[in-house]
């Protein structure tokens, strides 16, 4: 597999420069947070701080931890209308592609599920609602979501080759409630969720409400939050039950 990784990487990088030959523009953005809890103890954690470089076709994301840079994202991508190809190191496409550690893409204070990236070859498809990811990499290991979107709401099924399941749905109420949700019904897993949603409507300002909930194994969580946008800062607040409040405070540019 080492052949494989040095042949993507080498697209990728070749990607990125045929890119940037083409089309000189890029767009530099990057997001920053730091987490407050207040329980028995107040304690302060940074969960993210990261960088990200993209043009025509090509991104490269990358984000600091433990004082090292780590390499999130590099890819290439070729787009044929309804359909795209991928080559490099990318997110794996299984459950709702929020990346949900980056502050930008949560409008939670905590995380209700992880992503997974790594090198490979990913394919897209859509049309007429209908989509199609899947993501073949190192070791045999794959990944593919089966997706329908329509007004706004969106429903799909995924599934890897360590023999995960799971669906998960999400969509938009008259532009004032975002909700997602996702239900595993993987083997040693089946049953397990998650539900998140976001209340605001326009005439908070930025203001909304969050609420949550969740079921894994022998154990329930509710969760209840506030959160606040403006420009690219935001503050969010969660209330979890054993009585501690999470704040993310971030800001993205």
């Amino acid at each position: 597999m080492n052949t494989m990784k040095k042949l993507l990487s080498a697209f990728a990088i070749f990607g990125m420069l045929f890119a940037q030959e083409e089309v000189p523009a890029m767009v530099v953005s990057g997001e920053m947070s730091t987490d407050v809890v207040f329980g028995d103890t107040v304690s302060f954690t940074s969960p993210y701080t990261g960088l990200s470089l993209s043009g025509e076709g090509w991104q490269l994301s990358s984000r600091l931890t433990d004082g090292s840079v780590d390499v999130e994202e590099a890819y290439y991508t070729l787009d044929a209308n309804f359909a795209s190809l991928t080559i490099g190191k990318q997110r794996v496409p299984f459950g709702l592609a929020n990346a949900w550690h980056r502050p930008s893409q949560n409008p939670f204070a905590s995380e209700p599920s992880a992503q997974t990236y790594a090198e490979g070859i990913g394919v897209t498809v859509e049309m007429l609602g209908v989509g199609v990811e899947a993501h073949y990499g190192n070791d045999e290991a794959y990944s593919a979501r089966l997706s329908y979107g329509v007004l706004g709401h969106s429903a799909g099924l995924s599934m890897n080759s360590d023999d995960g399941m799971l669906v998960d749905a999400s969509g938009d109420l008259f532009g004032m409630v975002t909700s997602y949700l996702q239900y595993d019904l993987s083997d040693t897993t089946s049953g397990d969720f998650w539900y998140r949603a976001v209340i605001a409507p326009e005439f908070t300002k930025g203001i909304s409400a969050l609420v949550g909930y969740s079921s894994v194994g022998d154990e329930t969580e509710t969760m209840y939050g506030i959160g606040y946008q403006y420009g690219g800062a935001s503050l969010r607040s969660e209330l979890s039950a054993d009585g501690d409040v999470q704040v993310r405070i971030s800001y993205s540019f």
